[in-house]
């Protein structure tokens, strides 16, 4: 097997009886991860191509760091094209020396903003009124608002502390920021701090979504509080759930089978994802088998750009490309046998 499809106990129940049906996705959910997006490039190409095309109902797209980005293609018009445009500019337009500074990642970050999240796309993905888009970021605190490495370091380490005891210490930190549509908070059942999506904030709220502290610089967003934004995946990693969605299903691709709710969360193995908060959640992940064949045994990482030169990088994203074809092919069969009903497991097998 390539490709895993594992369901909560509502999603599970309706796609042994129905099928997965492009008409009962109600939202998609987009995590973080960096370079880790790659392995589900030519998924999302398919899901673009032949899924979503046949699903002409309001969908709320949900995405924080790299997953807003993924989220914020499929709110436009011609998402195919532009997934292509992405994955072309992100394999073969990052050339960087080798120390790696934020001014370089940052300067890549404005291409890819000029050519894909820029005028006439800003406006498509602002006045969207089926794709629905919000990007989860966070915010300092009034008192703890700076932008310099060392207050980063004391920031973060005081987070990482905090979140050992509690996942609310790293929230009242850096508090939760979604900038949605008419500052929408659909995905949450509770409320969190809402911003206007426009198109003149549109660039800032993705940067900001995706600035890893002590990596990439953080930014302001126009319409919100005057702090430094900061990834959201800081609270919304790979998110706990559950989904403010009570009828329909909630579809998540991700990248590799395995949740950690926050980004701190990554070395508290006791820290995972509740079966019962992924009730009507579809998650489409690459197989085991999959990972374990790739060069180096792993998906790729932002380490890749420190390990590897930029030819050897290129390379092994290259292979890696080629493996995830598989992977959709596979997807393909699996839709044309029963509509993945005889393939779907319960998500326990993957919590």
């Amino acid at each position: 097997m390539a490709i895993e499809i594992y369901a909560g106990a509502k999603a599970l129940k309706e796609i042994q009886q129905k099928g997965l049906r492009p008409e009962s996705i109600k939202m998609m959910v987009g995590a973080s991860g960096g370079p880790k997006w790659l392995m589900l490039s030519r998924l999302d190409q398919y899901l673009c191509e032949h899924f979503f095309s046949k699903a002409p109902q309001q969908i709320a797209l949900v995405g924080s760091s790299i997953g807003s980005w993924r989220m914020a293609l499929y709110a436009q018009k011609d998402p195919l094209a532009r997934f292509k445009e992405f994955e072309d500019l992100y394999l073969n337009k990052q050339a960087y020396s080798e120390k790696l500074t934020p001014k370089e990642i940052g300067e890549f970050v404005v291409k890819v903003l000029d050519k894909l999240f820029s005028g006439q796309y800003a406006k498509d993905i602002v006045h969207s009124t089926n794709r629905k888009l919000h990007v989860v970021a966070v915010r300092n605190r009034l008192a703890f608002n700076a932008r310099n490495r060392l207050w980063q370091g004391f920031n973060l380490l005081t987070a990482a502390t905090g979140n050992i005891f509690s996942q609310k210490i790293v929230e009242a930190l850096y508090p939760r920021v979604l900038i949605s549509q008419n500052a929408s908070h659909e995905p949450y059942v509770k409320r969190p701090e809402t911003i206007e999506l426009t198109e003149n904030n549109l660039g800032q709220a993705l940067v900001a979504s995706g600035a890893i502290p002590m990596v990439i610089e953080p930014t302001k967003i126009i319409g919100g509080k005057d702090r430094w934004h900061w990834d959201g995946g800081m609270v919304d990693y790979h998110f706990s759930g559950p989904f403010n969605v009570s009828e329909g299903l909630v579809l998540y691709p991700h990248f590799f089978p395995k949740l950690v709710p926050g980004w701190f969360d990554k070395t508290l193995p006791w820290r995972k994802v509740k079966a019962q908060d992924y009730d009507n959640v579809v998650m489409l992940v690459p197989s085991k088998e999959l990972i374990a064949g790739l060069p180096y045994g792993k998906i790729p990482d932002r380490k890749d750009f420190q390990k590897f030169s930029d030819e050897e990088r290129l390379d092994y994203w290259s292979k890696v490309m080629t493996a995830t074809d598989g992977m959709v092919k596979e997807f393909h069969n699996i839709m044309e046998k029963d509509g993945a009903a005889s393939a779907v497991q319960p998500i326990d097998k993957m919590l």
